[in-house]
């Protein structure tokens, strides 16, 4: 019989977003490059165009699958659009990268708790953060960002991606 940890390795080798990350998340981040030809998703970190993603509407969220290095590695981008009833347009499937000076946060959900560590049983390093500040995205595992805020730098789940409001 197979241990938890060799299934679960053998299932992460079968999806291929999770084949060339060194690390495997699953987080939605928000488009925050500025470039007003598009967002470029690459083929490998630093390699090859194969979309360019131009935000049409109010703004692009990502799925975030992986991170090697500075590169984030996505399997989706859906275009928001408030004047849609809620329905996000997927506008692009695949498996890509895209550079983390490209891709951010709103901010945090208000009350937001940031860790010391990818683990909610890891010591609390800001607790009821507020929501509207400044955060910057640095790394992700699991279903957890690691984040710069004033106070400092952790892991937290509590993030917000909405571009138009803050997360309350």
């Amino acid at each position: 019989m197979m241990r938890p940890a060799a299934v679960a390795l053998a299932l992460l080798s079968l999806i291929p977003s999770a084949r060339a990350a060194d690390v495997i998340c699953s987080i939605t981040v928000d488009v925050t490059d500025t470039d007003p030809k598009g967002l470029n998703v690459r083929a490998a970190p630093g390699g090859k165009i194969i979309a360019t993603l131009v935000d049409k509407a109010d703004w692009i969220e990502l799925h975030v699958v992986g991170q090697s290095g500075d590169w984030f590695a996505i399997d989706r981008a859906n275009q928001v659009d408030n004047n849609s009833m809620g329905e996000d347009i997927v506008i692009w499937r695949g498996h890509g990268y895209v550079h983390k000076s490209t891709i951010g946060l709103s901010g945090l959900q208000q009350g937001a708790t940031i860790y010391a560590d990818h683990d909610v049983k890891s010591r609390v390093l800001v607790k009821n953060a507020a929501g509207d500040q400044k955060v910057t995205l640095l790394g992700c595992w699991g279903a957890f960002y690691q984040v710069h805020v004033a106070k400092g730098t952790g892991w937290t789940r509590e993030v917000c991606t909405n571009e138009n409001t803050t997360c309350s």
